[in-house]
């Protein structure tokens, strides 16, 4: 498939027929993920392939309790190891000066001196997940599967059903399989509305 046909043909899917994802497009999808750039090339990501149809079910409940999801196949849980706590990390750090340009120096501090600092550290440790969960995505879409980006979600239950350790955490779900069902059109903002060049409004 053409590589713009696949970004338009990856839309959420919310229900699945009971066809086994095919081993290579799973070998594919993992194989996208793995090679996803990373801040530093951390690469602090870990990827669970769920297919045991209770646990499933169990991760649905904890996702909001959208039933739904229970009709995949396949779950990918989308996990990442947890970093170091913010109010231990150097003055000189490169991702600390990036959050103070970001979110002010105040709001920092603020946060390296919050009591709970997993909390803090859950805060800042989902970003770098999000390229690889895309590209689980776009290549289900290459196979002709649906899927769809589950962020709603209670991570600690879900972390807890996956056995994870306790400095990984699950903080996304994407449910994989054929589509039982026609996604409806969307209509998308066109060109002119969402670009500028240089300087806005120039």
């Amino acid at each position: 498939m053409e590589f713009m046909e696949v970004i338009r043909r990856r839309r959420s899917i919310r229900r699945f027929k009971d066809t086994p994802v095919p081993e290579e497009a799973l070998n594919d999808i993992l194989e996208s993920a793995r090679l996803a750039p990373s801040g530093q090339n951390g690469q602090r990501w870990l990827f669970g392939v769920v297919n045991d149809k209770r646990l499933i079910k169990e991760l649905s409940v904890a996702a909001g309790n959208q039933r739904w999801i229970a009709s995949a196949p396949l779950v990918i849980a989308v996990c990442s190891e947890l970093g170091v706590e913010l109010k231990n990390v150097s003055d000189e750090d490169f991702g600390l000066n990036s959050y103070k340009n970001w979110y002010t120096p105040e709001l920092i501090k603020y946060l390296q001196d919050f009591p709970d600092q997993r909390s803090v550290t859950l805060l800042f440790s989902n970003g770098q997940i999000r390229v690889p969960a895309e590209h689980i995505c776009l290549t289900a879409a290459n196979y002709g599967l649906g899927s769809c980006w589950i962020g709603n979600l209670d991570i600690h239950r879900v972390s807890e059903l996956l056995g994870l350790p306790e400095n990984y955490c699950c903080f996304f779900l994407v449910p994989i399989g054929y589509p039982d069902m026609k996604p409806t059109d969307i209509e998308r903002k066109n060109m002119a509305e969402i670009t500028f060049t240089n300087r806005f409004g120039g």
